[in-house]
């Protein structure tokens, strides 16, 4: 039994034997507050997701050899809920505190896509969420790795945690991602082979003897399972605020503290604290099989996905869909398999014959339910001559258990929360309205899967922005990547000249910069892009600009091969039309061809005949009055001395004119 110390002792073991007995009696302690909730969690995975686990062992003993069936209803139930997340991935979002912040802002956010690209995040993320939704609990862990085998650069990666209950936490604790957990445990099992290829020389015991009984079937006796044992201890530290806005602890500041002092950094506030550090290390049930390490987090790196999770009484629940369909599953299998039961022997009823008829042919009878002869072979009765074997008339399958059938599916339905609308399968709804309603119905009543699944990336998001700036800590280049996958590369902690205090300063300082981490749900890239490529589909047929802009954008979200070619030629088209601007990457543009002489000349013409006509205009425009005046009176005395000049007017015979002489 474990001692009754208080599981938040912080004392620290004087040896390697007395840390790995401390150890053990907090596993046990810990391992069996939970016990239970572990026992029926990982029932009702394997109920759900292996077949053969949908029969209690009792009802089918009771049954004997009669047909035990399973039709597993509540799996496609849980792929539904689990579907939605895979078309509408939760992405991390950084917002920075301070305006001065974005550009750092971009390059973590960048830095934590590529995180996720290189570990594979989405295995991690997926298999966590399809444990919470079915069993109720999932889990994922942060590490440490170099970036490769020839260098020193560290790099953070997300991986799986295959058995999320092989985690097993602090039963003091009580907030939702343990961050006031004082240890953590995370075994795995390995083959004793490898056990001993890796650890030469060390014992071969099990960490956790405890676990046995009902959760013995969990672990297997050709393997060995070994513990990483995480625990948090107090260290007082000092601390400066300096006139920088830096905090930073004394122990490094203090050895370059003249040096600042001459660039004119002070110590502004001094201020005593007590700080967790986190140290981690390797243990069998006997011995410590690694050294101790100091994580540089503040918190374990583990991240639990929770699928229901309420405390009542001070005591944790947790539980999957599968929890509440259970029962209405078992009841449908039951009823099925009645059904095929009775169906199967209703073309076998028994016959009723004579003991003379059937004599000599037991064997023949016997097999005749399964045979299916085409003559039936009898003797005669001399007692009854006229009488031959006749069969019985069919049972009649109660009108009753089909309602029951159908009910025990409605229920199904309903404690799981999703209908026949919802799996894509024909329903009492007629109109889209209804059915959208109705999926919405199940989307809303399963909300809790998704809303749990975003708070444990925001606590990813919040562990990466901690370990970030200790991890990659030195000068280095680092790949960023965007929403669309597209690669930017940037220098980071590079020290560089201020021009104007000619100080030395940090360009991409990593320690530097506040941010708050958020989670938008909303549908993957790859979803957004087949969208984009059905509307431009539509908008391809616009005459003008909008035509061929839509096209373009067609030909971008086509996922054939070799279109990037056709895309690239298509586009220096449209940039050199003036329709797109050309971007970082793209070759300038062509220089145009020499002009037309023919063009030329005639453009010469017809600038000398714009200019002849302005010209004319201007005089125009520059008349004065009196020269107008002087125009007209000339004008009018050319006229009176042609018209002096001429014979009188005379009218035409029979006409008279009432012009005055």
């Amino acid at each position: 039994m474990a001692r009754k110390d208080d599981t938040r002792n912080t004392t620290r073991p004087t040896s390697d034997r007395d840390l790995v007995h401390d150890a053990l009696d907090k596993f046990e302690e810990a391992e069996q507050r939970h016990s239970e909730l572990r026992r029926k969690a990982i029932s009702d995975y394997r109920f759900a997701m292996i077949p053969g686990h949908q029969w209690d062992e009792h009802l089918t003993k009771k049954r004997r050899n009669r047909p035990c069936y399973e039709f597993n209803r509540i799996r496609q139930m849980i792929r539904r809920v689990t579907g939605e997340q895979l078309q509408n991935r939760p992405q991390i979002k950084l917002r920075p505190v301070e305006d001065t912040d974005r550009t750092l802002a971009e390059i973590y956010q960048g830095l934590i896509r590529n995180i996720e690209a290189i570990s594979h995040a989405k295995i991690a993320y997926d298999y966590g969420f399809t444990w919470a939704v079915t069993a109720g609990r999932g889990a994922w862990e942060i590490k440490i790795e170099y970036e490769n085998e020839s260098g020193f650069d560290k790099c953070l990666k997300i991986a799986p945690i295959i058995d999320p209950f092989a985690v097993v936490f602090d039963p003091a604790s009580r907030d939702f991602f343990r961050r006031d957990a004082r240890y953590a445990f995370h075994s795995t099992l390995i083959p004793r082979e490898k056990f001993k290829e890796l650890y030469p020389g060390r014992e071969v015991v099990d960490f956790g003897p405890a676990l046995s009984g009902a959760d013995s079937y969990w672990w297997y006796q050709d393997e060995v399972r070994i513990a990483r044992y995480w625990w948090k201890e107090p260290k007082r530290k000092t601390i400066y605020l300096l006139s920088t806005g830096a905090v930073v602890d004394a122990v490094e500041f203090d050895p370059v503290a003249r040096e600042a002092a001459r660039q004119g950094i002070t110590i502004m506030q001094v201020r005593d604290v007590t700080v967790d550090v986190v140290k981690c290390c390797l243990i069998s049930g006997r011995e410590r099989l690694s050294e101790i390490v100091e994580w540089p987090g503040k918190h374990f790196p583990i991240v639990i996905n929770w699928g229901e999770y309420h405390i009542v009484d001070g005591k944790e629940y947790f539980c999957g869909m599968t929890r509440y369909g259970r029962d209405a599953q078992m009841i449908h299998n039951f009823e099925l398999s009645t059904l095929v039961e009775v169906v199967a022997k209703m073309p076998n009823s028994p016959l009723t014959a004579t003991p003379k008829m059937i004599e000599g042919l037991q064997s023949y009878y016997e097999r005749l339910g399964y045979d299916d002869p085409p003559v039936l072979l009898y003797n005669p009765d001399p007692a009854a001559p006229q009488a031959r074997p006749t069969r019985e008339p069919a049972a009649q399958f109660p009108a009753a258990f089909a309602n029951l059938s159908a009910l025990s599916i409605d229920e199904l339905k309903a404690t799981t929360g999703i209908y026949d609308a919802s799996l894509g399968a024909r329903s009492n709804e007629t109109s889209g309205r209804a059915i959208i309603a109705r999926q919405r119905e199940g989307d809303t009543s399963n909300y809790v899967f998704i809303d749990n699944h975003m708070k444990a990336l925001v606590y990813t998001g919040e562990l990466l922005v901690d370990l970030i700036p200790k991890v990659y800590d030195s000068t280095r280049t680092i790949r960023v990547l965007g929403e669309d996958g597209a690669e930017k590369f940037y220098q980071v902690n590079v020290p560089i000249i201020d021009d104007e205090t000619g100080r030395e300063v940090i360009l991409n300082d990593l320690s530097r910069g506040k941010f708050d981490v958020t989670v938008t749900a909303g549908k993957s890239f790859e979803t957004q892009r087949l969208e984009v490529a059905e509307a431009a589909e539509a908008l391809a047929t616009s005459p003008g600009p909008i035509g061929e802009l839509a096209k373009y954008l067609l030909i971008r979200n086509l996922d054939v091969p070799g279109m990037d070619e056709f895309e690239t030629a298509v586009r220096r088209i449209l940039i050199s039309q003036g329709l797109l601007e050309p971007g970082e990457n793209d070759p300038p543009p062509p220089e145009p061809p020499p002009p037309n002489p023919k063009d030329v000349a005639d453009a010469m013409l017809r600038a000398a005949q714009a200019d002849k006509t302005a010209a004319e205009a201007e005089r125009i425009r520059a008349t004065t009055p009196a020269d107008i005046e002087r125009t007209q009176a000339q004008t009018a005395e050319s006229i009176s001395r042609v018209v002096g000049g001429m014979p009188p007017f005379q009218p035409p015979m029979g006409e008279t004119s009432n012009i005055e002489p």
